[in-house]
């Protein structure tokens, strides 16, 4: 009796097995980190200057392929978060302030492989997210302090991959996330962020 119900289970196992190996290059999931830079601001409306600062970011992100060919890949990323710690800045009056933030910018990735193990990509997304932003506090001795806003962010980028193995690869990218004017540090509305670290494929 074993041997006929072995028989009959056989294919559904091999065919398990087979869709488990397909199946093992459909989803990754990343974890890149980078420095973070911030050039000196004037806070808006006052005279008070704000230092440049240096510190790090880092972005997690997990995403499933939906497209393969031999001409590209198109992955959907669900929810790629990025946190934003660019460190201390000094003010010109009392007070200093440590920014940080977040953004979750879900979007697409377009890989297009170059090599057998080395892909470039393009990436583009869009979110929302919570930065921080200096002003100055009005009152006997005016100092600076730190308040929060949500805001819609818009994402784009790219980067280079490169496959170490069936399930681990070394991943950098460059992202630009574009905000409103004078959040978490940045005079402007672009935070360009360099990143660098691993994938792992299932």
């Amino acid at each position: 009796m074993k041997t006929p119900l072995l028989r009959l289970l056989l294919p559904a196992l091999l065919a398990g097995s087979s869709y488990a190996q397909g199946f093992i290059q459909n989803m990754d999931i990343s974890i890149l980190g980078g420095g973070s830079w911030y050039r000196s601001q004037t806070i808006p409306g006052t005279n008070v200057t704000l230092s440049g600062s240096t510190g790090y970011s880092e972005l997690i992100n997990y995403s499933y392929q939906v497209i393969r060919s031999s001409a590209g890949n198109l992955w959907i990323e669900f929810y790629p978060t990025t946190f934003f710690n660019p460190g201390k800045s000094s003010a010109s009056i009392t007070g200093s302030v440590n920014f940080s933030s977040f953004a979750a910018t879900p979007g697409v990735r377009y890989m297009v492989p170059v090599q057998s193990r080395v892909s470039l990509y393009g990436v583009t997304g869009a979110g929302f997210g919570e930065f921080e932003y200096a002003v100055v506090a009005v009152s006997n001795s005016p100092y600076v302090k730190v308040n929060s806003t949500w805001h819609g962010v818009f994402d784009f980028g790219g980067g280079i991959d490169i496959r170490l193995s069936q399930r681990w690869s070394v991943r950098s990218e460059c992202r630009d996330f574009v905000t409103g004017r004078g959040l978490n540090g940045v005079p402007g509305r672009h935070h360009l962020v360099p990143l660098l670290g691993v994938a792992v494929h299932f």
